[in-house]
């Protein structure tokens, strides 16, 4: 299954009213003069510090498997 048919199958089993709310959500990115962008930049200095945590939290077995972690927004969304 390609991204857009999970895409497509994922809002035709949504509500009505949260299909709505993802048209609006998508028609005002694409009409905006700027799309808005939830990443700010950072600094070569945050990266590597944001980094050093990952592999720390890592070590310490603060992970989970990305399948799992998938599978969990899955089930909690209505999806499985």
């Amino acid at each position: 299954m390609s991204t857009l048919d999970a895409t497509v199958s994922m809002l035709e089993t949504m509500p009505e009213e949260a299909q709505k709310k993802v048209f609006t959500y998508t028609q005002a990115l694409f009409s905006a003069e700027r799309p808005a962008n939830p990443f700010t930049p950072k600094s070569e200095a945050q990266i590597l510090a944001d980094l050093d945590r990952s592999e720390q939290e890592i070590a310490e077995g603060k992970c989970q498997e990305a399948t799992s972690a998938i599978m969990e927004l899955r089930r909690a969304h209505g999806f499985v």
